[in-house]
């Protein structure tokens, strides 16, 4: 088969085995974490907003009574570019660590699935949940002398608020668990830290500080990220601790769902393709994974000083039919040279020649 020829059949191979994959997470739904998404509005408006919790609070509940910023470090229109920011980052990595098209499939795959799974669970449980934010009192503006309700303690949004209860400031206010800042950047960012750790192989019980420096560094970036958010009053510590460690969690399985563990000795090279090769089996090299029929011959070893039993019947079984010359041929093939005796070449400096029976020496 020509080479263009198979390299075609195995494009296509590919392609066919993660179109699925690739069609469900570039077309996932808006609710995915892209909040300032025109699409996400409006399947947030449509639909999602029909579930949206109103609970009731406590107006002397000090944890909620926190100022109004209406100027945020990272808004909601922020969070687009935060996405973007990773992917620039991992394939910059890729560009740098690996230069494989194979690896950065695997990688902006894996991280588009942990963005996928977080976004929506975000979106689920914020909308289900319905906690106040920190300043929700702020939002909500009581009126003077708006107080909690005498049976069961806790004031309703429609009898103490002077915003309406379909104001985007209520309805935004009552999503604060958890946040969505904390989620996505720990899975954008911590997804980059494990491909740094993978790349760098930083578990090769070799003790580089500096490694382990490095690949904290997006983390360290997504931890900035959590604390604005508490800064501009907009998540509790809880919210944003809980958020950060989930994001977390997906960033590091879809990450070994693609890589090794990074204490594999290979922990730099991704998993081969779903399908098997020419022979059912593909071989590592050390830029990826490659159809055993075309992998170069794996050295085991140094070739032994003289031929043991087992090259011995090889041999034997491959050329008792060919005479010396096959014998020879084998020998050059394995790594021993043959140096046939010649009784005429005077520059031969090894045995003692034989001695001639009519000489007066004999």
């Amino acid at each position: 088969m020509p080479a263009r020829h198979a390299l075609l059949v195995r494009v296509l191979r590919i392609l066919q085995s993660y179109g699925v994959d690739c069609n469900i997470n570039v077309s996932r739904p808006a609710g995915s974490g892209l909040e300032g998404d025109e699409l996400r509005r409006l399947f947030s408006q449509f639909y999602l907003q029909k579930f949206q919790n109103i609970s009731d609070f406590d107006l002397t509940d000090t944890s909620i009574q926190s100022s109004f910023k209406a100027k945020q470090v990272f808004p909601d229109s922020t969070l687009v570019f935060i996405l973007i920011f990773c992917y620039v980052l991992l394939i910059t990595s890729n560009l740098i660590l690996s230069r494989n098209m194979w690896d950065l499939h695997h990688a902006l795959l894996g991280m588009t699935v942990a963005f996928s799974l977080v976004g929506i669970t975000v979106q689920i449980v914020r909308i289900l949940w319905g906690r106040p934010r920190p300043d929700f009192i702020a939002r909500c503006n009581p009126f003077p002398n708006a107080t909690n309700g005498h049976f069961f303690g806790l004031a309703n949004v429609t009898t103490v608020c002077q915003t309406p209860v379909t104001d985007p400031l209520i309805v935004d206010g009552m999503r604060s668990f958890f946040s969505g800042h904390a989620c996505l950047s720990s899975a954008g960012l911590g997804y980059n830290s494990l491909y740094w750790a993978g790349k760098l192989q930083l578990f090769n019980r070799r003790a580089y500080t500096s490694k382990g420096w490095l690949v904290f560094t997006p983390l360290l970036g997504s931890i900035a990220i959590c604390l604005t958010r508490l800064t501009d009053h907009r998540h509790h510590l809880r919210d944003v601790a809980v958020g950060f460690f989930f994001g977390l969690l997906p960033a590091y399985i879809f990450y070994r769902q693609f890589f090794p563990s990074l204490e594999d000795p290979h922990s730099y090279i991704a998993y081969p393709p779903r399908f098997a090769g020419e022979n059912g089996r593909w071989s590592r090299t050390a830029r990826g994974w490659i159809p055993s029929s075309s992998a170069a011959p794996i050295d085991d070893g140094p070739m032994p000083l003289l031929p043991t039993n087992r090259m011995s019947r090889e041999m034997g079984a491959s050329t008792s039919h060919l005479g010396h010359r096959s014998v020879e041929a084998d020998l050059e093939a394995g790594g021993l040279i043959t140096t046939p005796f010649d009784a005429s070449d005077t520059s031969y400096s090894g045995m003692p020649k034989p001695l001639d029976p009519n000489s007066s020496g004999y």
